[in-house]
């Protein structure tokens, strides 16, 4: 019931937050406009990521207890969500986002000393410990996840789902292992999603009419979810309390982590920026094939399911850490080489 209670809540603030921030993102030019990258029509409200944040900071409030964990949280999110509104609005330089993103980093690891120290038992040989080097570790993994779930961002509802099935993945975990300190989090976070993916696909549109015309997430709403994820994935796999493994943090994020790092890498081989706009991400090159927007939105977050089926399965089952890993390995030069055969 207590559980029932807090989601009906979430979902209630999402929804009233992108009722009341849309007209005054139009009126703010707080809006997406087609380009040559953004195949889309009219200008659309750049609400979604702000609408989450403020649900998930009025439900926090207003029903988790008051801790250090999450104020230092809440207040990181909200220069996170403020860089990347500043982002949709003005189209900051990679640079200041950035040093945006490192000086959040910096609220989490040194706010609440949530930094990996520890990979788990990745090589049979006892657990690998990072020390002092966990630190630069931290700040390379907190940049690496936002900027992912940031580069998901190109077809209606893929942001939205890949995150529902990551936050949801993550509350399983802490379901299973009976650490339930931290599982309130992502359970607020997917629901105040669900508001924004309906109102993205245009579910509400026949209840309510056309001013309920698709909002987008924008990088307030995609740095805001990358932020998310990387940090109940830190407190969720580091210090006495963890909850999983952290070679189980790749399964459930593989998806956002393999399309990021097989993009880097082919444009580095071309001499181009890494961060530089393009369409040459997961989703881009299955709609080349010949699906639709809905198709391939139904088989990356299929994909997405599977993978954090088989993260949560090697949990359960106590899998190898070291099989864990190098099955990931041989899946992300897999998912390249079928990349690469697509692309030709």
């Amino acid at each position: 019931m207590y559980t029932m209670t807090i989601a009906f809540t979430t979902f209630f603030f999402a929804f009233l937050a992108i009722k009341f921030c849309k007209p005054v993102a139009v009126e703010m030019g707080l809006v997406d406009k087609p380009n040559e990258r953004k195949q889309h029509s009219g200008h659309i409200p750049l609400i979604g990521g702000i609408s989450i944040f403020i649900a998930v900071l009025a439900a926090s409030l207003l029903w988790l207890p008051d801790t250090l964990e999450l104020r230092m949280y809440l207040i990181a999110s909200a220069m996170m969500v403020f860089i990347g509104a500043l982002d949709d609005r003005f189209d900051l330089r990679v640079r200041i986002r950035i040093v945006g993103q490192i000086i959040v980093a910096s609220l989490m690891i040194y706010g609440v000393g949530g930094y990996v120290s520890n990979l788990g038992n990745l090589f049979n040989q006892g657990d690998v410990t990072l020390g002092s080097m966990g630190i630069l570790f931290t700040y390379i993994g907190i940049i690496v996840v936002i900027n992912a779930y940031n580069m998901m961002d190109g077809i209606d509802g893929l942001i939205g789902s890949l995150s529902i099935n990551t936050f949801t993945a993550i509350a399983i975990l802490f379901i299973m292992s009976g650490q339930t300190t931290y599982l309130s989090y992502p359970l607020i976070i997917a629901t105040a999603i669900m508001p924004y993916l309906m109102f993205n696909l245009g579910l509400f549109d026949k209840v309510f009419g056309e001013d309920t015309k698709k909002i987008f997430m924008g990088d307030a709403g995609s740095m805001f979810v990358g932020l998310s994820v990387i940090w109940l994935l830190t407190m969720g796999t580091q210090g006495e309390q963890a909850s999983f493994r952290p070679v189980t943090a790749l399964w459930i994020c593989a998806i956002p982590l393999m399309d990021m790092l097989a993009v880097v890498f082919r444009r580095y081989k071309k001499g181009k920026s890494p961060f530089k706009p393009g369409r040459d991400h997961l989703h881009h090159i299955l709609q080349r094939t010949g699906l639709s927007s809905k198709q391939t939105l139904v088989l990356i977050s299929t994909i997405a399911v599977v993978f954090s089926g088989i993260g949560l399965l090697g949990e359960y089952f106590e899998i190898a850490e070291s099989i864990m890993l190098i099955s990931f390995i041989t899946l992300f030069m897999l998912y390249n080489l079928i990349i690469k055969a697509i692309t030709k």
